[in-house]
């Protein structure tokens, strides 16, 4: 895992205990990694819900002035902490949102973190315009290496039509 990686739990938190974000989930290539082996991924991404917003650029202001504050450079759409670019990423839609709902929590050096779960994953990767060819690879090979739970992962085709 990369180095610092608990500063990351931490500042997420803070962004969740001041109200910042409702909630959040890891989501991407980074997710993978806690359910299957690892594979190259340039930053983290970090799936949010803001709650009811008009204008969904607000919030995400916001998050970067939270970053500014905190001294927490920005690069793009990147928020670096502890040399981890971080993109901090609204759910754009249902199928996001119920992903970040039923993130799984996990340990992580003592510090929870809540993780999209691999059927959400394998979902989210098999959605277009997220469908490419790498994705739907990488949803290939977290299908065949997870242990998943076949009947969730069979409703979210089925309810948002995705296919192989």
């Amino acid at each position: 895992m990369f180095p610092k990686f608990a500063d990351v739990i931490v500042a997420i938190a803070d962004l969740k205990e001041r109200g910042l974000i409702q909630d959040y989930a890891i989501s991407g290539a980074m997710a993978q990694l806690f359910w299957d082996e690892a594979i190259p991924t340039f930053d983290l991404d970090v799936l949010v819900l803001l709650g009811t917003v008009e204008n969904v650029f607000a919030p995400l202001a916001q998050i970067y002035e939270w970053a500014a504050e905190r001294d927490y450079k920005s690069e793009a759409e990147h928020i670096v902490i502890s040399d981890i670019p971080v993109q901090f990423m609204p759910a754009p839609d249902a199928l996001s949102v119920e992903a970040v709902e039923n993130a799984k929590t996990i340990d992580y050096k003592g510090l929870p973190l809540r993780v999209v779960s691999p059927e959400y994953l394998i979902a989210l990767w098999l959605q277009p315009p997220a469908n490419t060819y790498r994705r739907k690879e990488r949803a290939a090979k977290l299908r065949e290496s997870s242990d998943l739970d076949t009947a969730l992962l069979a409703d979210l085709r089925a309810r948002y039509n995705l296919s192989w």
